[in-house]
């Protein structure tokens, strides 16, 4: 009986090994196609397989808002390497022991994202958004880079926004949560949405109805025509925002900018735009732009801003250059 136990956790400890060398060699930035569907056969093995992956990416984004605070609290600390394999199969030790490491407080090349696409149900490419009809209760809308995960376990729907922007709206008076970085939203009826902004930081805005944020130990009733942003460390303040702006723009397919520096209009730009933008002179990155654009349409855009700026362009494929 003693040796079937023994057993019983070796093989436990040798598909999280796996699922976290997994991890490695999906962040690394050299995984093929070919990768990809050995991973997939991997995972789909036994749900044994399943749920140590999905125990090693909640580990991975566990400690990635771990590092995260920790970076900002020691910004002097040096970009580190790449983690070693050592590294990556000891992020089941307690995360503050983890972060102690060097080698793992600024993670190079966006290291956490894959975490939060790998775990996901949904997705969007850039420029995609998409309608989604994954639970009763509401209606989702997903924006471009975004991607969700959803689970019916509990005694209540749960959405996990890992990355991106979203908007629900409830369709019924049942409850529905929903999970973005460190706060969860009840949401019984109104309309909300959410953003991942940099760093963990996210931003809620209440269109219609209420919802209630739990923030630690912190909870925030948020009332129509209010927004507040967060992170892992603080809660926000709540401000009322303008009756104009009942919706966001990228719902009715519109990039609005209001005086906005010019780096930030482009950075937002290649969001929905495949390819990329590169402003090269740096000397115009703080002009201002107020514009309307349409999403479907940025090449426009893109020409409008050279022509605006007197700016010189140049393109290779659909990366353009301005300056």
């Amino acid at each position: 009986m003693m040796g079937a136990k023994r057993d019983d956790l070796a093989g436990a400890g040798a598909l999280q090994a796996q699922a976290h060398d997994w991890a490695a060699r999906l962040a690394s930035g050299n995984a093929t196609r070919q990768d990809g569907e050995s991973f997939r056969r991997w995972r789909a093995q036994s749900p044994a397989h399943e749920q140590a992956w999905k125990h090693a990416a909640q580990t991975w984004r566990e400690l990635g808002g771990v590092t995260r605070a920790y970076a900002a609290h020691a910004p002097a600390v040096a970009r580190p390497a790449r983690p070693t394999r050592r590294q990556v199969l000891g992020l089941a030790a307690t995360a503050a022991g983890a972060v102690g490491a060097v080698g793992l407080v600024r993670p190079p090349l966006g290291l956490w994202e894959p975490w939060r696409d790998l775990d996901a149900d949904y997705r969007t490419a850039t420029g995609e958004r998409r309608d989604l009809d994954v639970v009763a209760q509401a209606s989702v809308m997903l924006n471009t880079q975004s991607s969700l995960s959803v689970d019916m376990a509990g005694d209540a729907p749960r959405l996990a926004l890992l990355r991106g922007e979203a908007a629900v709206t409830a369709r019924r008076a049942a409850p529905l949560d929903v999970v973005a970085g460190a706060g969860r939203v009840r949401l019984t009826h109104g309309d909300i949405e959410l953003r991942c902004l940099r760093d963990g930081a996210v931003r809620l805005r209440c269109n219609a109805g209420g919802a209630e944020l739990r923030h630690g130990e912190r909870v925030l009733q948020v009332p129509a025509r209010h927004e507040v942003a967060y992170d892992a460390r603080q809660l926000g303040v709540l401000r009322p925002y303008p009756s104009a702006g009942a919706q966001a723009d990228w719902r009715r397919g519109m990039l609005v900018f209001h005086d906005l520096p010019l780096a930030e209009a482009i950075e937002e730009i290649n969001r929905y735009r495949p390819g990329r933008v590169v402003l090269l002179d740096e000397s115009q990155a703080a002009r201002r732009i107020s514009a309307n654009f349409e999403i479907a349409a940025l090449d426009e855009a893109v020409a409008q801003i050279q022509s605006l700026y007197h700016l010189p362009m140049r393109r290779m494929g659909r990366v353009v250059f301005l300056g």
